[in-house]
């Protein structure tokens, strides 16, 4: 009884820590959608090459938004006419390299690993840039585009029955029965119909990986993760192979139990209280892109194949990232010693700090918001 209070607990401590994060960054999204031009986008981020990076990299940083919001974000960049590498450029940067998790790995885990969240996030993005343009196949690519045309949502007839309906993305930014000049207030709404599209589509998956890592963090013991991270084995194997297997099931436990970047930094330190290698830390941190909730909101707005690439791309990103750290860190003597002991979690996180005045703002915003763009939702189908 004592252990399900705890990831009651758990559950909802870190779904508090989470929402404002979530609700901003899905607003952010369905404001660029409604009020930043196709035209705009496809000037600045359409083509690939260093300055786009550079200029993806750099938006990411002040959109500041959790890894499910930013995927909302990179769909919409691609829909306005950015390129793939520059989508995923934004999407990396917009979760890894935020204040808000540096503040956070730096207070749990020290000045090394906020160096290599930096340094790690900007080589991850552009090895990951390279590999998607010069290998990503053109044709998945266009199937993504072509999947990105039309949008499913649920919609209640007169008879309360649920039914799937298309509707043409091209048609929210170029409505040839509206004006070319619409009002602010038009504009806002529109917007709430996009984020109502957006959390209809991912809620559920985020609720299920915020679940999922509750539960890991008050069940899984130090032993086990003492003996997963081959700890005190460094004898029996090369060391390339326990770095490579340090990164590669960072990963995977986080494929399988991640929340959100911001929110699952403390899951990392729980891994790194383990026995988990430094570049392991940082596979399992930039593994927030490949998470099983995640990959269901690539193949949502993309399609299974154009799904399955991302995916192999961002791993062996991952995997190439968390391998440079190792060796170049452990060069520059800047890798810490693994801690002894384990760590002490925070069980009261719903306490008066910045995080519950946001929520306190967030909150009401979001229901308007929902409600507003529900309601013009329905405008839209009955016209």
């Amino acid at each position: 009884m004592e252990t399900i209070k705890e990831i009651g607990i758990a559950f909802f401590g870190m779904s508090w820590q989470l929402f404002w994060g979530l609700a901003l960054g899905f607003m952010i999204s369905a404001l660029i959608r409604a009020l930043v031009s196709t035209e705009t986008v496809s000037k600045y981020l359409g083509k690939t090459n260093p300055k786009s990076i550079g200029l993806s990299t750099f938006f990411g940083v002040v959109s500041s938004s959790c890894s499910y919001a930013a995927a909302s974000m990179s769909r919409t960049l691609i829909i306005k006419g950015a390129s793939f590498p520059n989508a995923v450029a934004f999407l990396i940067s917009s979760t890894n390299l935020v204040f808000e998790i540096f503040i956070i790995i730096f207070s749990l885990l020290g000045w090394a690993f906020f160096m290599g969240e930096l340094i790690g996030g900007i080589f991850f993005i552009l090895v990951t840039a390279i590999l998607i343009h010069r290998l990503f196949p053109k044709k998945i690519i266009q199937q993504a585009q072509a999947f990105l045309n039309k949008e499913k949502v649920m919609v209640r007839d007169h008879e309360g029955h649920m039914h799937t309906m298309e509707i043409e993305s091209k048609m929210h930014s170029h409505n040839h029965n509206m004006p070319k000049k619409v009002g602010l207030k038009e504009q806002l709404r529109t917007a709430s119909s996009h984020f109502v599209m957006d959390v209809n589509m991912v809620g559920k998956d985020i609720l299920l990986g915020v679940f999922i890592s509750s539960i890991l963090m008050v069940v899984v013991p130090k032993d086990f993760w003492e003996t997963l991270f081959l700890t005190g084995n460094t004898s029996e194997y090369p060391p390339f192979i326990i770095l490579l297997w340090n990164a590669v099931i960072g990963s995977l436990i986080a494929i399988v139990s991640f929340v959100c970047s911001v929110g699952n930094i403390v899951l990392a330190a729980v891994l790194w209280y383990g026995g988990i290698s430094f570049g392991g830390v940082i596979a399992f941190v930039l593994s927030d892109l490949i998470t099983i909730p995640m990959l269901q909101i690539y193949r949502k707005y993309f399609g299974w194949k154009p799904m399955l690439y991302l995916f192999l791309f961002l791993f062996i990103g991952i995997i190439m990232t968390a391998l440079f750290l190792d060796y170049s860190f452990d060069f520059l003597g800047w890798i810490p010693e693994n801690p002894t002991t384990t760590l002490k979690l925070d069980k009261n996180p719903f306490g008066l700090n910045y995080r519950t005045i946001l929520n306190v703002i967030f909150i009401p915003l979001t229901i308007l918001f929902y409600v507003m763009g529900k309601k013009k939702s329905k405008h839209m189908l009955h016209h």
